[in-house]
């Protein structure tokens, strides 16, 4: 039980995922998704649409594999066998279970943009999350540097934070895509990171 509590709020927020995926597969189209779309595509600011077409496109593969496969070569010959499995976890398991949910569901894009597809949900999202989160928290291990370490991790941010804006900014993904990517890549990263804490404590630096 000391274990599981560890991960209660992470499971949580796959249960949250859930919720929303049924809702989803009952309800294709939410009213509040038209509100929130309509808003955000709203914005009108100085070169906003490059901005949100240039991190759209970290989404896309194989640019989002990039910085993962990267942290991973580089903590394996570092020795950190552990965190450099949990940094190609954390990604993977993202990946492997929004495959899964976009099959299930079988949401339609809006409008039918990017040449069709599912909607729900957001890979472009989960992976920012996936991907740039893990090495966010792995970060302050291994820079010592205090500016260079601010200037990193405000990097990584960039993907995670504008990535749902963007994909719904190009009516690419309803906002219930965004929000329940958000909710799955948080849980897979937050349960990732908690084991290799658990695992750490114990001075152990493999799987």
């Amino acid at each position: 039980m000391a274990k599981l509590r560890n991960y209660l709020p992470y499971l949580i927020l796959l249960g949250m995922f859930g919720l929303l995926a049924w809702l989803v597969y009952l309800n294709p189209v939410l009213g509040v998704d038209t509100t929130v779309s309509g808003f955000i595509q709203g914005i009108s600011l100085p070169g906003f649409d490059g901005f949100m077409g240039f991190i759209s496109r970290l989404g896309n593969f194989p640019a989002w594999v990039i910085s993962p496969v990267a942290a991973v070569i580089w903590l394996w010959c570092k020795g950190y066998r552990l965190q450099s499995v949990i940094c190609g976890l954390v990604p993977a398991v993202t990946a492997l279970i929004v495959g899964i949910y976009k099959w299930i569901i079988d949401r339609p894009r809006p409008y039918g943009l990017e040449g069709g597809g599912t909607s729900f949900p957001s890979g472009h999202t989960a992976y920012a999350l996936a991907c740039y989160g893990v090495i966010f928290f792995l970060i302050p291990r291994f820079i010592r540097d205090p500016l260079l370490r601010l200037v990193l991790r405000l990097v990584c941010l960039v993907p995670i934070f504008f990535m749902g804006i963007s994909r719904i900014y190009l009516n690419a993904h309803w906002p219930s895509d965004v929000l329940a990517s958000y909710l799955l890549a948080g849980a897979v990263l937050g349960i990732g990171l908690t084991y290799l804490r658990l695992r750490l404590a114990k001075g152990v630096n493999h799987a």
